[in-house]
């Protein structure tokens, strides 16, 4: 093996290995990239969380509102059915008691 063929060798032996090293670069800036891409998809995902509870917090007193109303229209209509079959009662009250007193007398 005469000395240019010796070096040609070294040459690429070293060149390979730069290739290689310029692959790990690569590589290296790829994976970030990606890892920044994900951890910024992450960081959205965590605020939209994060403002979706701030704004039902914001909604919470229309909430109370809407079911206090919704709470106090059913008490009003079971107050008027309450009066409705007081009404009922005392006039089968009625009715019954001149009966009774109609079969005693």
């Amino acid at each position: 093996m005469d000395s240019w063929q010796k070096w040609r060798i070294m040459c690429r032996t070293m060149m390979s290995v730069e290739d290689v090293e310029d692959v790990y670069i690569i590589g290296f800036l790829i994976a970030g990239f990606l890892l920044f891409g994900v951890c910024g998809y992450l960081a959205y995902h965590e605020i939209g969380k994060t403002l979706a509870a701030v704004l039902a917090i914001a909604r919470l007193p229309g909430l109370c509102e809407g079911i206090c109303r919704a709470i106090n229209t059913q008490t009003e209509m079971l107050m008027e059915q309450n009066c409705k079959l007081d009404v009922i009662l005392q006039d089968r009250r009625l009715a019954v008691v001149p009966g009774l007193t109609g079969e005693m007398g």
